[in-house]
C-alpha cells in the first residue's frame, strides 16, 4: 500500500480532472473555452507534479494528488450546477451522481493521505484522522441524498442536495489536506529545530539561519544527497591521489633506508608512515572498490586482513550477487565496503576471534551484508564506540539499514532495498 497508494490516489485524481475537463467543454456558455479550462489545467499541472514527484517524494506527491482531485471535484460541481436548467429526469440524476462521485474520489483521497503512517500517529493525529473520516461518511451520505432528491424543486435561497454534499465533501478535502501536510512537515520541523539547537552557534541569528538550512534540507532531501555524493567523490580523489602520488614516494624512502641501513628506528618510522597512509587512503576509499566493483573490494579486504591480523576471513556469495564494476549503485558499494572494513576492524580488536565470514546476498528485495565471528564478543565499552556509530551512519546516508548483535559470535547485519542493484 505504501507505493500504490499515491499511484491510485493519482489514477483517481486524473479521472476526475478529465470528468471536469469534458464537462468544462460541454457547458453551453459563451465564456472561451480556454478560459472555462484555466482550473482543470492548474488541476492537470498538479497531477502531472504528483506523479513526478511518485518516485523519491511520496508527500508531495499525495499533496498534489489532492489538491488536483479538490480542484477537479469543485469544477464537475461548477459546470453540473450551470447544466442544472437544461437538464431533467435522468439526465439530471446522471449528472448528480458524477458530481457527487467526483466529490466522493477526493474526499477519499484526502482521508487516505491523512491517514498514512497509521502506526506511528499521535493521540492528537489519530484524532484528527478520525474526524476527517467522519467527513468522508458525511460527504458520502450527502451524496446518496443528491442523487435521490435529483428530481425534487428547492426553494429559492435553500441550500440544494448537491450544494449541501458539496460543501460537506470541500470541508472534508480541506481538512484532510491540513492532516496531511501537518503530519508530514511536523516531524520535519521537529528535527530541524532540534539540529539548530545543538548547533555550536548559539547566536539568535546564527540559530534561525542554522534552522532555515536544516528545514531545506529536510524538505529536499537531494541537498543532503548532493552534499555527500560530493564528499564521496572527494574521498574517492583524495585517495587515488594517495595511491598514485604518495604511497610510491613513501615504499621508495622505506626501501632506500633499508638499503642504505639507516638507523632502526628510521625504518620503522618510515613503515609506520607508510602504514598509516594506506590505512588512510582504504578508509577513506578503496581503489579496488572504485575500479572493480564491490566483490573484488570485500576480497581484496579479506586477503588484506589476513596478511595483517591471525584473523582468517571467508567471503560467502548468495544468490544472484553482481560482480561487473557498477553493477550496484556506488553510493550503497562504498557502504557496505565502509561497514565491512568497519566490522572486521571491530573484530581484529575486540572480539578476540580466530575466523570471520563477510556474507553479500542478493536478491529481488535488494541486497544485504553480513560480518559475523567466532569471537567472545566485543568489549562492553565498545558498544558506544565510534566504529559502530559510523556504521549506522555509513547505512543512513545510503538508504541502507544496519543491526549489530554484540556478545559471542557477534553479527554486523545492513541492508539495502532493491532499488541499490542496477542489474
Amino acid at each position: 500500500m505504501r507505493r500504490s497508494g499515491p499511484v491510485v490516489a493519482c489514477a483517481l485524481a486524473a479521472i476526475v480532472v478529465i470528468g471536469a475537463a469534458v464537462l468544462r467543454i460541454a457547458t453551453p456558455d459563451q465564456t472561451p473555452i480556454a478560459d472555462r479550462l484555466v482550473v482543470v489545467l492548474i488541476a492537470a499541472a498538479l497531477l502531472m507534479a504528483a506523479l513526478l514527484a511518485l518516485p523519491r517524494a511520496q508527500a508531495v506527491s499525495w499533496a498534489a494528488a489532492t489538491v488536483a482531485a479538490a480542484l477537479g471535484a469543485i469544477e464537475v460541481v461548477a459546470a453540473v450546477r450551470v447544466l442544472e436548467p437544461t437538464a431533467t429526469g435522468s439526465a439530471w440524476r446522471d449528472l448528480s451522481t458524477i458530481a457527487t462521485l467526483s466529490l466522493v474520489a477526493a474526499a477519499w483521497i484526502a482521508a487516505v493521505y491523512a491517514a498514512r503512517s497509521w502506526q506511528a500517529a499521535s493521540r492528537a493525529s489519530r484524532a484528527a484522522v478520525f474526524a476527517v473520516a467522519m467527513g468522508v461518511a458525511g460527504t458520502i451520505a450527502a451524496s446518496f441524498w443528491a442523487i435521490a432528491a435529483s428530481g425534487q424543486v428547492v426553494a429559492p435561497g435553500e441550500l440544494s442536495p448537491l450544494r449541501t454534499a458539496a460543501r460537506i465533501g470541500l470541508v472534508t478535502i480541506a481538512g484532510g489536506l491540513l492532516v496531511g501536510i501537518a503530519r508530514d512537515l511536523l516531524p520535519l520541523v521537529r528535527r530541524a529545530f532540534e539540529q539548530s539547537r545543538s548547533a555550536a552557534d548559539q547566536g539568535s541569528s546564527g540559530r534561525l539561519w542554522r534552522f532555515v538550512a536544516a528545514l531545506a534540507d529536510e524538505l529536499l532531501p537531494g541537498r543532503v544527497a548532493d552534499r555527500r555524493r560530493a564528499a564521496e567523490d572527494e574521498r574517492a580523489r583524495l585517495a587515488a591521489d594517495l595511491h598514485a602520488l604518495v604511497l610510491p614516494e613513501l615504499r621508495r624512502a622505506a626501501a632506500t633506508a633499508e638499503a642504505a641501513g639507516m638507523p632502526a628506528e628510521a625504518q620503522v618510522d618510515l613503515r609506520r608512515a607508510l602504514e598509516d597512509v594506506e590505512q588512510l587512503m582504504h578508509e577513506r576509499q578503496s581503489i579496488v572498490l572504485e575500479q572493480f566493483g564491490l566483490v573484488a573490494a570485500l576480497e581484496w579486504l579479506a586477503e588484506r586482513t589476513e596478511e595483517r591480523s591471525p584473523l582468517r576471513v571467508e567471503l560467502e556469495l548468495d544468490g544472484d550477487v553482481p560482480d561487473q564494476p557498477g553493477a550496484i549503485d556506488r553510493v550503497v558499494a562504498r557502504a557496505a565496503f565502509r561497514i565491512a572494513l568497519l566490522a572486521l576492524d571491530n573484530v581484529v580488536r575486540h572480539a578476540g576471534a580466530t575466523t570471520a565470514t563477510i556474507r553479500v546476498m542478493a536478491n529481488p528485495d535488494g541486497l544485504r551484508l553480513q560480518v559475523l565471528d567466532d569471537g567472545a564478543g566485543m568489549a562492553s565499552d565498545s558498544r558506544d564506540g565510534r566504529g559502530i556509530g559510523d556504521m549506522r551512519a555509513a547505512a543512513a546516508a545510503s538508504g541502507g539499514t544496519v543491526e549489530v548483535t554484540l556478545g559471542d559470535r557477534s553479527r554486523v547485519e545492513a541492508a539495502w532495498p532493491s532499488g541499490s542493484r542496477r542489474a
